[in-house]
């Protein structure tokens, strides 16, 4: 992981993780189709993370199942 501004500035930098939140949405996990075999179902939650670099930067990042 590398900070995007101090790349842009051409600076080296530590990151750090911040906090790290996601929605709470419910979501079974799956499903047993007409076949009795086991359907996965993807998670429909955003994770977000935070990150701070040691000159001072902070961004969030956000990710979902694929």
């Amino acid at each position: 992981m590398k900070c995007p501004k101090c790349q842009k500035e051409n600076r080296r930098s530590t990151v750090s993780l911040g906090e790290c939140t996601s929605t709470l949405m419910y979501a079974p996990s799956g499903y047993y189709d007409e076949d009795g075999n086991w359907k996965s179902i993807k998670d429909p939650n955003t994770t977000f993370q935070e990150y701070t670099c040691s000159n001072g930067h902070t961004w969030t990042e956000s990710y979902k199942e694929e």
